[in-house]
Order: structure tokens, then C-alpha cells, then sequence
């Protein structure tokens, strides 16, 4: 299944941020770009990922189970998105 996800626009710049935990799990949150830390968001975090997509609280969850269940990898999801607006359809 499919989710059609909003790109960032210019004029929000407003990423998700992803990271992989050390026990192989994932966490996201939606925040403004200027926001993303320079070091690890999340604690026993092994690596982040900035997204240029705007999901709402239920397709945000829908791509975290999608990242915790193997059916999405943090590599494919990171090819979506764009800063410059449009939509992403988004395989969850």
C-alpha cells in the first residue's frame, strides 16, 4: 500500500527527521529544518537521517511501523521527499 506523503516547501522547510536505533528500531519526529541537531536526537541512536516530507501524525506512524517492520528501509525512504513541494507516494 501506498501513502501520498507532502514534499517540504520553500517556504515551511519542515523535514522529518528519522533515526535508527541501536536495537534496531526507528523513531521520527516532524520539525522545522533549523531545528535538527548537529548531534544524535535520539538516545542509543546509531544514525539520522533528515527526509524533505511532510506527513501527518498517522502516515508519520504508518512509516515508522513500515521501518520497524523491514517493509521500508531507511535507504529507500530517505529517495523520496523533495524541498521544493509536490507529493511523495510513499510504499507503507
Amino acid at each position: 500500500m501506498n501513502i501520498k506523503v507532502n514534499n517540504t516547501t520553500p517556504d515551511t522547510t519542515r523535514i522529518t527527521l528519522v533515526g535508527e536505533l541501536q536495537d534496531g528500531s526507528f523513531k521520527a519526529k516532524v520539525m522545522s529544518e533549523t531545528e535538527v541537531p548537529y548531534t544524535p536526537y535520539w538516545d542509543q541512536q546509531l544514525e539520522q537521517r533528515m527526509i524533505y516530507i511532510q506527513p501527518d501524525p498517522e502516515q508519520l506512524k504508518a512509516i515508522v511501523t513500515a521501518l520497524n517492520e523491514r517493509r521500508l528501509s531507511l535507504d529507500q525512504l530517505q529517495s523520496f521527499g523533495s524541498a521544493g513541494g509536490g507529493t511523495s507516494d510513499i510504499p507503507v
